[in-house]
C-alpha cells in the first residue's frame, strides 16, 4: 500500500512538473517574442490579447483575456484583432472586407475605424475569458511573481513531504 502512495504520488509530481516547465518554456517564447517587438506571438497560429479599452464593451469587457487564431481569410461580422500603423493592436468588429482593404468599429464606438491592408490583420477572436487578462496582467507584478513561485514551490515540494509523512504515520500503526 506504501509504495503504491508512492508511486501515484511520484506520476502526479511528474506530470505537474512537465506541465509547469511547458508553461514556462511557452511564457518565456511569449516573453521573448513580445521583447524582440512581435505584440501578439502565435503558437501554431493560436494567441492570445488582453482587453485594454471599452471599444468592445458589453461584448469585450475591460481585462478580458482573448484568444486568437489565425485564419486564411475573414468575413463581416468576425471580431479581429489588427495591427494598425503605429504597430499597435486594436480588436474590433470586422465591417467591410475586401482583397485591398479592411474597415472595422468597435461596438461601443460611434464611428468605423480607418481603413486598412487586410495583411494587418493577426487573427480572429475565438474565445472571451473576461477577467483572465487582468489576472495576468498582475502575475508580471512582484505580488504576482511571488506567488507564482511559492505555488511551484509548494507543488515540488508538498508531494515529496506528504509520502514522507504518510510513511511515518503508517508505519506506527503497523
Amino acid at each position: 500500500m506504501k509504495n503504491l502512495f508512492k508511486d501515484k504520488s511520484r506520476v502526479i509530481t511528474a506530470a505537474v512538473t512537465v506541465l509547469i516547465l511547458l508553461a514556462a518554456v511557452l511564457w518565456g517564447y511569449m516573453t521573448i517574442s513580445r521583447i524582440a517587438g512581435n505584440p501578439l506571438p502565435t503558437v501554431f497560429g493560436w494567441g492570445n490579447a488582453t482587453v485594454l479599452s471599452g471599444s468592445m464593451e458589453p461584448t469585450l469587457p475591460v481585462g478580458s483575456l482573448l484568444i486568437t487564431q489565425k485564419q486564411d481569410s475573414y468575413t463581416p461580422g468576425d471580431i479581429v484583432i489588427y495591427q494598425d500603423d503605429d504597430g499597435s493592436l486594436i480588436t474590433h468588429r470586422l465591417v467591410s472586407v475586401t482583397d485591398k482593404e479592411a474597415v472595422t468599429k468597435g461596438d461601443a464606438n460611434n464611428t468605423e475605424d480607418a481603413p486598412f491592408s487586410p495583411e494587418q490583420i493577426r487573427g480572429k477572436v475565438q474565445t472571451v475569458l473576461p477577467g483572465v487578462g487582468s489576472f495576468l496582467y498582475w502575475l508580471r507584478t512582484p505580488p504576482g511573481i511571488c506567488t507564482i513561485l511559492l505555488a511551484v514551490g509548494v507543488f515540488i515540494l508538498l508531494p515529496g513531504y506528504l509520502i514522507r509523512k504518510v510513511g511515518k504515520t503508517h508505519d506506527r500503526v503497523q
